[in-house]
């Protein structure tokens, strides 16, 4: 079992986001605990197996997510299947060399920082596992019933996690997914702003970046646009590209199968500019195959990004710009906020702050920004239904 945890944490630590020490420390201790309490209720064959396969979808969603929480949560469900898994360990020596093998061998990937031989070790440890631990004993009548409901609630547990990953991971293309990125073998890559239009920010943004001579997406939100039409108007003039980014940007719309905020978000663009953005970007990144299936529908493209700041939360301009420097890469599709959830009034001045610190970054990487069109192909608009 600690092998087997251990190939565990060493994937955990092939990711750059749960690769501290401390970050690691804390997986390896929520994979211990649900193992011994999964071991606790250890039973029958058919329980085994669905122990294995829970273990095996948390090592498949392990590289989908890259952020501690997460790797927490998959380690909590890859230590309980485990544990309903393996068996009980075989005295002093094998449990010694279960703990300082793979300590030694985590020490050493961290040294040599090879992400092929993390995979070939993590093999080994594995088959390792399965060869030094004793099969669990047959679950007396009374615990099955209890092993019964345990397992049921990790099963669940498992794929409602699996469920959520596919749905709010911009990089997972399995639930629905999007374009994340554009060419690699070029210098360009796209700058597109979410949640406006903003009374206070998106023309100021827009001004600063004519000032660059540069070209940007701007996703809005629907009901922002019914309130300010003006904006989008004066956005599509000056040659910015435009997307749909919902109508309400909540929480919960997204799981109705119909998905009519995509509609009415365009309802709201031909009202405004006479045309319809080609592309969608769903909210929080929030999606499921019937929203795919719809945007697909209106021969729409969606539209997700792989270079992040978390501009809505920081404060601090220099941090924005530095995130997004940091992350960016030829064809990168970067994602800033120039709104706040649709909200006309939201204070975007830190955005305004990071902008300019932003564009002379990507030229001293020698990247070009331009409108989201250009680096992946394709209209920027379509005619209306």
């Amino acid at each position: 079992m600690l092998t087997a945890g251990f190939g565990f944490v060493l994937a955990a630590d092939a990711q750059r986001a749960t690769s501290g020490l401390v970050d690691l420390a804390l997986v390896l201790s929520a994979l211990i605990v649900s193992a011994v309490v999964a071991r606790l209720t250890s039973g029958p064959v058919p329980l085994r197996v669905a122990g294995s396969i829970v273990a095996l979808v948390a090592v498949w969603l392990l590289p989908q997510r890259a952020d501690v929480p997460s790797a927490l949560i998959l380690g909590l469900l890859f230590g309980a299947g485990a544990g309903l898994l393996c068996g009980r360990f075989d005295g002093i020596v094998a449990i010694a060399s279960l703990a300082i093998v793979p300590a030694v061998v985590l020490v050493a990937v961290r040294i040599l920082g090879s992400e092929d031989a993390l995979a070939a070790i993590c093999s080994v440890l594995v088959i390792a596992a399965a060869v030094l631990v004793e099969q669990p004993e047959p679950a007396a009548p009374r615990r099955r019933g209890r092993t019964r409901f345990v397992t049921t609630v990790l099963i669940l547990s498992t794929v409602g996690f699996a469920m959520y990953v596919g749905s709010e991971t911009p990089s997972v293309h399995w639930f629905g997914g999007g374009i994340t990125h554009g060419p690699m073998s070029g210098d360009e890559v796209a700058l597109t702003f979410d949640d406006g239009p903003n009374l206070t920010a998106t023309l100021p943004i827009v001004r600063i970046l004519d000032a660059a001579g540069v070209k940007a997406t701007f996703f809005e939100v629907g009901h922002a646009i019914d309130k300010v039409p003006s904006i989008t108007h004066t956005l599509y003039v000056d040659g910015e590209g435009l997307g749909n980014h919902s109508y309400h940007h909540d929480q919960w719309r997204w799981l109705d199968p119909r998905y009519p905020e995509l509609q009415r978000t365009q309802t709201a663009f031909q009202k405004a500019i006479g045309v319809c953005p080609a592309f969608y970007r769903p909210p929080h990144g929030d999606r499921t195959p019937f929203v795919a299936h719809v945007v697909n529908d209106h021969h729409m493209r969606m539209v997700m990004w792989d270079d992040s700041a978390g501009d809505w939360a920081e404060k601090n301009p220099n941090v924005i710009a530095q995130r997004i420097l940091n992350g960016v890469h030829p064809g990168s599709i970067i994602v800033l906020h120039d709104g706040l959830n649709g909200n006309p009034f939201a204070d975007r001045t830190v955005l305004l702050r990071a902008l300019p610190l932003i564009l002379d970054g990507l030229r001293a990487k020698h990247l070009v920004p331009v409108r989201l069109d250009k680096l992946i192909g394709g209209p920027a608009f379509i005619p209306c239904r």
